[in-house]
């Protein structure tokens, strides 16, 4: 969008020299002068001659850096100072220049290596001269035959690198020379900015804040193209969601020009806003922000009308405070906080939370969603680019302001049109460009514009070129360079993310950090990542395949300079050399493992599949992996096949894949072998292992407990596999944290401690020792076994989980002891044993610390229950499809309970239910549940959430107590409800939305006889959501709805045009009504009469409807959206005029897939 017009103007503007290209052009040198040595007396000299540039270089790399430091400050004083832009260019070219310059040396190093290896291939070939001879690792790319020398000819001399070494030098003591002469005319423009005299740069007066400044007054007559926008950011700010305390933060970000302001104008304006809110203050923050200054504004602005002014002289920021709480106490207080640059805008929020505000809304405009960083509070959207229909209208009123453009040329018409295509739907860049073309409304102008630089504009403070420029020049150095670069691309070029990162890299615009152990890549993802933030990016992905067809050999040797290089090949062998590499193993041809042989360079990951095709240990060492230092991450793949090689060869085959000792993850998958590998035992970096599919793994020795790194531990579908401890050690696996066994008989060796004496020995024992001392997660999934685990051991342990494992069935409960640090247990599909557990109950008690616990299709449930129920600390707890009834009296006691989730158990019927004092959450799910309420006390106090799925709930209330105080959402899908109360009860007070799904709700009088649904008494006070979807809906009580302000009836064919009357004359306060597959055929002017307040009317699929005769009574009406009705014939100015008035609100309207639509209005 706008990121394309931006990369036009880091050209036009200032395009940023590379920082470091001298310091990596000296590297260079220095690495070539140290590895090459003289071999004769003109050598020599010539040797000589480098180490005497080499020596000038590092002389002008100093001036080139203090050069390229006065360029930025002068340049971003004065942007129009030619001489400047002159001298940038220079070193632009000059560092061209340079880089070619490096390219060459690093070219020549790359030969010195080649004839290297050339050497060592005729050595090896000459003592095994029956072995195959290798084959360079890109032989496939260049198509030579092994057995000819590889040669990288060059036409690059010594004479040649010297000679423009010298020139490189003298051209930047040059451009030193007249950068000296700028600086000391900017020392005299500024000695006369400072008299005060005029603005040497060109501006009328001196000003302290050159940034730009905006403020609350609409400048648009209209905001195109942002109806979903504005009917969002209407909602969030006038029903936030997301507040703490009093504050609510909503923000609006997108790239300069992008109409952020334009939209918070609109809404500081808007009617609704100003009766929504008590107070109202616009601050322009900018990049200058200053926390006493802005307070004092909000200040003077809510005292604008006070008889007695606050004085203007205050230095407290104490007595601003003070002031503020004054003036904002009990008080609904809108702050738009507009053009904000960095996150310190937050200190505001402690000032604004303490004055009793009843709620304080906060918007931001902002173009980098970094300054939102750390809220919990912020709701938002972010603007793109308008849509070119929008974009086009907007456009022409630019051009033509009142004036019809039906009345120019049709050719005019269609150069500006071209013309907006370029514009990438920014509104700033559509009104600038418009307003230029719009003081010449001929073709010759259009068309000078449209093959011109359109950057070459006026670029006065609040056009285009200023504002983007703004925020390119906010960005850093290294970003402003990898942006540069990018736009050189073609326009609406798409890219993968690591792509233009090893672009970048290739180019030298990421540089590593000497302190720190990030890769190149590491650093180039948190660049792109921060352009993508700053909306300098649009994240599309799209990958250039360079087909097998084309002829490289040629080519490929000519590509001296190439420093990045992405291929794939037609069969797969490899699918990208740079991103995650996939190297299919094959046998004979050209897919053998050697290839990797010579790929030391290798970084992040790579996946070998096809393992089972290497048929011997010497073809596997071939690979050579040890040598891969940066490979991070190692997949090793094999496939049982019928011709695949022997279970002892892969044992061998394994052995010889030895990655480098500073792996972090391995992964092996298929692995048909025994034994382990013995450098498995020496990754000290390790960090996961994951063994999938190795059926036939025996053991992972002791030594695999000593790593020091090792957090994760997967074994997934191994027939039988022992993990070894050792009783001489006293710490093993010191730093898991997660361990999953899935599909697996796995045993424990050595590390139980059930051979002591007495349990109160084992404990002594696990006291000296340290097994598993940080795990923290358990997972054991479809195991038939497992032995030895050392249950006793694990008191970090948080998060077990047990998922049908008849392995563990005669363990659990009892393994369960002493876990002190659980608080997450989910259990599945097991059969619990009873087991005698008083005696260790006393000796501290199950799970003590148990927060969560999930049970499900569980037998001897009833047991379980007992054992862990009375854990006071427990707070949700999920049961499902499991044997037996639940006594809610079992449940009543846990006072911290929170949730509650029942799905497929029966509930006991019992007299009188329990309080819940803190539960907050019910569900009930193909269940039934009878609430009989005896006391005064509520049942369920602070219940804010019930749903009920398939299920059923009769409440009983034999008192005036409310049952559900606090409930504030009610889903019933698939459920009933039946209430039966006294008369003066309400019974949901507190409910905000109501959702019914093919469900039914049933209100009856306890004192009466008859059990007639009460209508005389409004059991939803504050109810102003609901949403409907029941194929009958004739047994509604509308009028109990009479708060209602959002109402959606979605496929529920029942209500038609003799319900519709009774359901919308209940809903005097109704602003938003959505009718979805109803049978409805018209709307007269008396059934819209009583929803006078409606803003929002969405029709879809009425497939009965003909007219929309009576919108003209709703006055509020602001967006009207009419969807797949096809007898829908008309929609005529009469019905969204009231005597030919148009609806003053109605600046929206959508109408799709109406076939049979004849007329709209003119």
């Amino acid at each position: 969008m706008v990121s394309a017009i931006l990369g036009g103007i880091t050209g036009a503007i200032l395009a940023p020299f590379l920082p470091h290209a001298l310091d990596k052009l000296i590297s260079c040198l220095v690495e070539y002068l140290s590895s090459d040595e003289p071999s004769s007396s003109s050598e020599v000299d010539k040797h000589q001659q480098l180490e005497n540039e080499q020596e000038a270089l590092e002389d002008a790399n100093i001036k080139l850096k203090i050069m390229q430091d006065e360029v930025r400050k002068l340049h971003k004083r004065d942007k129009k100072n030619m001489r400047l832009i002159h001298i940038n260019n220079k070193l632009r070219d000059v560092g061209y220049e340079i880089q070619d310059l490096e390219a060459d040396l690093e070219y020549m190093e790359l030969q010195r290596k080649v004839e290297e290896i050339n050497l060592q291939d005729e050595a090896a070939d000459m003592s095994q001269s029956k072995r195959p001879k290798r084959l360079f690792w890109f032989s496939w790319i260049t198509g030579q035959s092994s057995n000819k020398r590889r040669r990288l000819s060059s036409s690059v001399s010594t004479d040649d690198i010297v000679n423009r070494m010298r020139t490189i030098v003298k051209q930047i003591n040059c451009i030193d020379s007249e950068m000296t002469t700028e600086i000391k005319v900017d020392q005299l423009f500024q000695q006369i900015a400072l008299n005060g005299v005029y603005d040497p740069w060109g501006q009328h007066q001196v000003k302290k804040n050159h940034g730009r400044e905006t403020t609350s007054s609409i400048k648009e007559r209209k905001i195109y193209g942002r109806n979903m926008e504005i009917k969002r950011l209407t909602e969030l700010l006038t029903t936030p969601v997301n507040c703490v305390g009093n504050i609510s933060v909503v923000s609006i970000s997108g790239m300069g020009g992008i109409g952020k302001t334009a939209l918070a104008e609109f809404f500081f304006n808007s009617q609704e806003i100003q009766d929504h809110f008590d107070k109202r203050v616009w601050i322009c923050v900018t990049d200058n922000y200053d926390r006493f200054r802005i307070i004092k504004e909000i200040i003077d602005l809510l005292s604008i009308n006070d008889d007695i002014k606050f004085p203007h002289d205050t230095t407290s920021l104490d007595i601003l405070e003070t002031k503020l709480k004054r003036s904002l106490k009990g008080k609904k207080f809108l702050l738009v906080l507009d053009d904000v640059w960095s996150s310190e805008w937050q200190q505001l929020l402690d000032s604004l939370r303490s004055t009793q505000a009843e709620i304080v809304t906060i918007l931001v405009t902002c173009r980098n969603p970094k300054v939102l960083e750390g809220l919990d509070i912020n709701d938002g959207i972010y603007l793109e680019g308008l849509d070119d229909e929008e974009c086009w209208l907007f456009f022409l009123n630019c051009v033509f302001a009142d004036e019809n453009s039906d009345n120019y040329p049709k050719k005019l018409l269609s150069i500006g049109w071209q013309i907006m295509k370029k514009l990438n739907g920014s509104p700033l860049a559509v009104k600038t460009v418009g307003r230029t073309l719009g003081h010449s409304l001929t073709e010759k102008h259009w068309q000078d514009l449209l093959k011109s630089d359109l950057w070459k504009l006026e670029n006065d403070e609040n056009d285009i070129m200023s504002v983007l420029a703004l925020s390119y020049y906010h960005l850093p150095q290294h970003l402003q360079l990898c942006f540069a670069f990018c736009s050189v691309l073609p326009k609406n070029f798409e890219f993968d993310r690591l792509s233009i990162i090893d672009m970048w890299i290739a180019h030298g615009y990421v540089h590593e950090n000497g302190s720190s152990s990030k890769t190149m890549r590491d650093i180039g993802r948190e660049y792109y990542d921060e352009l993508v933030a700053m909306g300098f990016f649009n994240n599309n992905l799209r990958v250039l395949k360079l087909p097998n067809r084309y002829i490289l050999p040629s080519l490929f040797y000519n590509l001296k300079e190439l420093q990045e290089w992405n291929l794939f090949k037609d069969d797969n062998t490899i699918h990208s050399m740079w991103d995650c590499p996939i190297f299919l193993v094959k046998r004979g041809g050209n897919n053998i493992i050697s290839k990797l042989r010579n790929m030391n360079e290798l970084r992040g990951s790579i996946v070998i599949n096809g393992l089972e095709n290497i048929d011997t240990v010497e073809e596997g060492m071939k690979a050579k992996l040890k040598e891969k230092c940066h490979i991070d991450v190692l997949t090793l793949c094999w496939k049982d096949t019928v011709d695949g090689c022997k279970h002892v060869v892969q044992e061998e085959v394994l052995e010889v894949l030895q990655p480098q000792p500073n792996l972090n993850y391995l992964f092996i998958d298929g692995y048909m072998g025994s034994k382990s590998p013995s450098w498995l035992m020496i990754l000290q970096k390790l960090q996961t292992l994951y063994l999938f599919e190795c059926r036939n793994w025996a053991s992972l020795p002791a030594a695999l407990g000593l790593l020091p790194s090792l957090e994760t531990l997967v074994l997934s579908s191994i027939t039988n596999i022992t993990i070894e401890g050792d009783d001489t050690v006293t710490h093993m696996f010191t730093s898991l944290e997660f361990l999953a066994l899935k599909k697996a008989t796995v045993s424990f060796e050595g590390m139980s401690l059930s051979s002591s004496s007495s349990l109160s020995s084992s404990l002594t024992t696990a006291c000296c020792h340290k097994l598993f001392p940080r795990l923290q997660s358990l997972i054991v999934e479809e195991c038939d076994g497992v032995n030895g685990l050392p249950w006793q051991m694990l008191s970090s342990l948080k998060t077990l989980k047990i998922n049908a494992s008849r392995g563990l069935q005669g363990q659990v409960p009892g393994c369960l002891q002493n876990l002190k640090s659980l608080t997450s247990l989910k259990i599945k599909g097991l059969k619990i044993e009873n087991t005698n557990m008083r005696a260790q109950q006393q000796l501290g008690g199950l799970v003590q610390n148990l927060r969560h616990l999930n049970i499900e299709c569980c037998e001897n449930m009833g047991f379980l229950l007992d054992v862990l129920l009375p854990i006071p600390s427990l707070q949700t707890l999920t049961i499902s499809k499991c044997g037996g009834p639940i006594s809610l009296s079992a449940l009543g006691h846990l006072s911290f309970l929170t949730h509650i989730s029942l799905e497929e158990v029966e509930i006991k019927v019992e007299d009188v239910t329990p309080v819940f004092p803190s539960l907050q959450t019910l569900t009930l799910a193909d269940a039934s549940m009878k609430v009989t309420v005896e006391d005064v006390t509520p049942v369920f106090p602070s219940l804010q959430t019930l749903t009920l799925k398939k299920a059923s709930m009769k409440v009983i209330v034999e008192d005036i107590t409310p049952v559900f105080p606090s409930l504030q959402t009610l889903r019933l899908v698939n459920a009933s409800m039946k209430v039966t109360m006294e008369d003066v009860t309400p019974v949901f007070p507190s409910l905000l939305f109501l959702k019914l799904k093919e469900a039914s709700m049933i209100f009856q009088n306890m004192s009466s006889s008859s059990l007639e649904t009460t209508q005389n008494l409004n059991h939803f006070r504050k109810l102003t959501n609901v949403r409907i979807a029941c194929h009958e809906v004739n047994g509604f009580h509308w009028p109990l709805f009479s708060t209602l302000e959002h109402l959606y009836i979605i496929n529920s064919p029942g209500m038609d045009d003799h319900l519709l009357p009774g359901c919308l004359n209940a809903f005097s306060a109704l602003t938003i009504l959505q009718l979805t597959g109803a049978k409805i055929k018209t709307f007269h002017a008396e059934l819209m009469a009583t929803p006078n307040a409606l803003r929002h009317l969405y029709l879809q699929d009425c497939n009965e409807l003909l007219s929309v005769e009576g919108l003209h009574a709703l006055l509020s009406l602001g967006s009207l959206s009419i969807i797949k009705c096809p007898q829908l014939r008309t929609l005529s100015m009469k019905q969204i005029t009231k005597q030919g008035v148009f609806l003053p609100k109605l600046s929206y309207i959508y109408i799709w897939s109406c076939e049979n639509l004849e007329s709209l209005p003119a």
